[in-house]
């Protein structure tokens, strides 16, 4: 028997259904979830409702989703919202792309049994077609809900909110030049035709490599979108965001059966192209405890701007011991301005006191050097700075300096550092990776650390 305080709140959650994308979506799906299991909704899920719940308040108009597969995030983004969309603005046109054209029409055939099903009729108005066939809703209030394929013609439509809901149907589609081509042709000359200055582009894809849509979208407008990306685990991989579907157990079990390409980006968004591989994940070699008495060096790869395209400044320290293996100590990998970096170049010191203290210097960088050599005086903290001036092809140098120490497996990572997963991506991206700054340092701090400690002059060129 249902007591007075649960009809209460069940009333209140009905309410809150139509105001509130996070209580639409549960009031809506559980006409359909099979009545003997427990209809669950993760916090993940009220990440990716609030995400769109502020684009329809044009807090942001661009934003790209990533969530794992089966974890409802089409049904949720393609599906409940734009019917939720509708109840709050009759007079939106709204427009969903996918791959195909039956992926389309699936879509669209979800919101029809939700909009036809009795519950809707008395939970939410009754909605009233003068167009309804398997491309389209149009309604009485001028609506409209446009599902079609990528590569599809929009000639005539305006597009108040439009989604794009994975262009890729698998990895063979996005490995093929024409394909990939065609998609972002499309993009660019057709669907961005029908935008308009307060349009909505929601964006929900899987990546399949460094090269999709997503990638060449943030290249041109980098400034302008939000990204909500939910890999399958929490941030220290001890569980997953969805147990009660996928507990962690079972995903381990599936991350070790993958290609580990296809898991990093159907599964943590994070693509990493195969091909040309020179490191792979059997080299990772790991330590927990670090050693005494190290003779310790430091690399700095300096980028000097917070720019969400530039590079990243990197400083890397690491200990080489008597049988010639590399610990990797410590990372540091952010976007910093000057004094961020001057700052974490002291903290750096102050933690490992290395031997020396490199640093790359290119042009304004030089200016780095003066600026730090300056504070160690105002500071008090005094530690042996040499400039490097970086010669030579990036990709020949880390193939050269870590590739055959990586094979080796004569390099340790630090098996709790934040930023251990970091470097380990750049090795297996390589050389196909947007970024390298940490390999790069890595490879850099293993050539000074070859050079005899006794040196004292303050300028390499190599």
């Amino acid at each position: 028997m249902v007591t007075k305080q649960q009809a209460q709140q069940e009333l209140a959650k009905r309410e809150l259904s139509k105001r509130l994308l996070s209580y639409f979506v549960p009031q809506v799906d559980l006409f359909y979830w099979k009545p003997w299991k427990e209809y669950i909704f993760k916090p993940f899920h009220k990440v990716l409702t609030d995400a769109l719940e502020r684009a329809m308040r044009w807090e942001c108009k661009r934003i790209m989703i990533s969530v794992p597969p089966q974890h409802w995030k089409s049904t949720i983004s393609t599906q409940r919202f734009p019917l939720f969309a509708h109840l709050q603005d009759p007079t939106l046109n709204i427009v969903s792309a996918s791959y195909s054209w039956d992926l389309a029409k699936s879509h669209l055939g979800k919101i029809r049994q939700i909009v036809e099903s009795p519950q809707f009729k008395v939970l939410w108005k009754p909605l009233n077609f003068i167009k309804n066939d398997s491309m389209e809703y149009q309604l009485k209030e001028w609506w409209s809900y446009y599902s079609v394929g990528v590569g599809w013609w929009l000639t005539g439509r305006p597009i108040d909110i439009g989604i794009i809901d994975d262009v890729h149907k698998d990895r063979a589609e996005y490995e093929s030049d024409t394909i990939r081509n065609g998609v972002w042709d499309w993009y660019s000359s057709v669907f961005q035709s029908r935008l308009h200055k307060d349009s909505i582009i929601i964006g929900v894809m899987t990546r399949w490599g460094e090269d999709d849509l997503f990638w060449r979208i943030l290249e041109a407008e980098w400034d302008k979108w939000e990204i909500i990306n939910i890999p399958v685990y929490n941030e220290d991989q001890t569980e997953t965001i969805f147990p009660e579907r996928f507990p962690l157990s079972f995903m381990k079990e599936k991350e070790n059966a993958m290609i580990l390409r296809d898991f990093q980006s159907l599964y943590m968004w994070d693509p990493i192209n195969e091909w040309g591989w020179d490191f792979k994940k059997e080299y990772f070699q790991y330590y927990e405890q670090v050693p005494e008495n190290l003779k310790i060096y430091t690399f700095i790869d300096p980028a000097i701007s917070q720019k969400q395209e530039a590079d990243y400044t990197a400083i890397v320290t690491i200990w080489i011991d008597s049988n010639n293996r590399v610990f990797v100590l410590d990372i540091l990998h952010d976007r910093m301005n000057p004094d961020e970096l001057i700052n974490s170049t002291f903290n750096t010191y102050l933690k490992w006191k290395p031997s020396y203290i490199w640093l790359e210097t290119v042009q304004y960088q030089k200016m780095l050097a003066f600026e730090m050599r300056k504070q160690m005086n105002s500071r008090n903290i005094f530690f042996n700075l040499i400039e490097v001036n970086p010669m030579g092809e990036k990709n020949a140098r880390i193939r050269t300096l870590l590739q055959p120490r990586y094979s080796n497996a004569s390099v340790l990572h630090p098996k709790y550092h934040l930023k251990t997963k970091d470097l380990e991506l750049e090795l297996l991206k390589f050389p196909n990776a947007k970024h390298d700054d940490i390999i790069d340092s890595l490879a850099w701090a293993l050539k000074i650390s070859e050079v005899q400690s006794n040196i004292s002059y303050e300028y390499f060129n190599w």
